[in-house]
């Protein structure tokens, strides 16, 4: 066989290597888009449990000041107990052992306690103003139980660490020596025992709130009630964004009085309605009240109280200055003659920046009817702290 055909024959039946497959270039484009791998997020740690006293808030206020009423006199009801005295001196404590929960006290550290036989005289107390619970169930049903303020009246309602004023007006505290002869009670009831249903504000632009409580009738701090009967009261309150504000609120209330078994009782039926509105540091409020009272001892007619107040306010953020202006009326008793009252208050103040308290003076101007109507005007400085 000849060496051409052995190597021909070779070439033939060698195994034929297979061509590489081409590689499909990528883009540097979509090579640059492409989403890396994710990285594991690195576990967070546990947070720290907070400890009980890590749940409690620290709050009060302080009003001292000296109070002058005019003209000066020795021997009379107004006008010859002025100086300086402690108005208000509070401590606040708020507790949230668990969420929805809260657990609210405060106490007053100058309580005044006047004498029964001599307006003039007494000393000051500790004493207890609010002690209750409340649960948030949602934010359209929250309930109460204990010792607060019950749901009547726009200026009640409102905390006692920031009224603009020296102090309420004649319709929610009343007027008693040296300011005024009085005494005579306000038309809105202070705090009471019972129980408080009621809702967080609700909407959005729209706003509606609701409260119904059933207290005792008889005050705060009372040993026993004076009767079995309970005293419901009702407010509901209506909003535009927060800035207008329209309130209306009612209470029943039996009350005994006098000593066993010469006892008296009283039907009240009470009422009432406020407008509030705030703009641009401006706050407003005009009130009506009213009160009917009947009495179980038929020689006694069937009486009525009523009650109005107008009052604005200006707070200018820039410089930490304010004014203030209120009126009020108060008829105690249209069965009674010559005890009305109106009081006219105007007061400046001035908020140091960033400071927790104010200074503020005020001059009120009071006219109570004719057998009364020795001048009672009066001027006060207060120092006002809230922390």
């Amino acid at each position: 066989m000849s060496l051409a055909l052995v190597l021909s024959l070779a070439l033939t039946q060698a195994p034929t290597e297979a061509a590489p497959a081409p590689v499909a270039e990528t883009p540097a484009a979509d090579v640059a888009s492409a989403d890396p791998a994710p990285a594991a997020a690195p576990a967070e740690p546990p947070k720290p449990e907070q400890q009980w006293w890590q749940k409690v808030t620290l709050s009060g206020f302080a009003r001292v000041g000296v109070f002058y009423s005019f003209p000066f006199q020795e021997e009379q009801l107004v006008g010859g107990n002025g100086g300086f005295r402690v108005a208000d001196f509070r401590l606040g404590l708020d507790f949230h052992p668990v969420d929805k929960l809260t657990v609210y006290t405060s106490i007053e550290l100058a309580a005044p306690l006047v004498d029964a036989n001599d307006p003039l005289t007494g000393h000051r107390i500790v004493d207890v103003r609010d002690a209750y619970i409340q649960y948030d169930v949602t934010n359209y049903f929250q309930i109460r139980a204990g010792q607060f303020r019950p749901p009547y009246y726009a200026e009640m309602l409102q905390s006692d660490g920031s009224i603009p004023f020296v102090s309420r007006s004649v319709l929610a505290g009343g007027i008693s020596p040296p300011e005024a002869y009085g005494p005579r009670q306000g038309l809105a009831p202070d705090r009471q025992v019972g129980v408080q249903v009621g809702s967080a504000r609700l909407g959005q632009r729209f706003g509606f709130k609701y409260s119904l409580a059933v207290t005792n009738g008889n005050g705060f701090n009372q040993l026993f009630n004076d009767n079995n009967a309970v005293t419901p009261v009702a407010r509901v309150e209506v909003d535009i964004s927060q800035r207008v504000t329209l309130g209306v609120n009612g209470y029943y209330n039996s009350r005994a009085d006098g000593v066993r078994p010469n006892r008296l009782t009283t039907n009240q039926l009470a009422y009432g309605a406020d407008l509030s509105a705030n703009h641009m540091g401006i706050t407003a409020l005009v009130a009506f009240l009213g009160k009917s009272s009947t009495y179980s001892y038929a020689g006694l007619p069937p009486d009525s109280s009523l009650g109005a107040l107008g009052q604005v306010r200006y707070f200018h953020t820039g410089t930490g200055l304010e004014a203030a202006a209120r009126f009020a009326w108060f008829e105690p008793s249209g069965a009674q003659t010559d005890d009305q009252v109106m009081e006219i208050a105007a007061m400046v103040g001035w908020k140091p920046f960033e400071l927790p308290f104010r200074v503020l003076v005020q001059y009120t101007h009071r006219n109570e009817e004719a057998r009364a109507s020795y001048p009672n005007d009066s001027v006060d400085m207060m120092l006002h702290a809230v922390w």
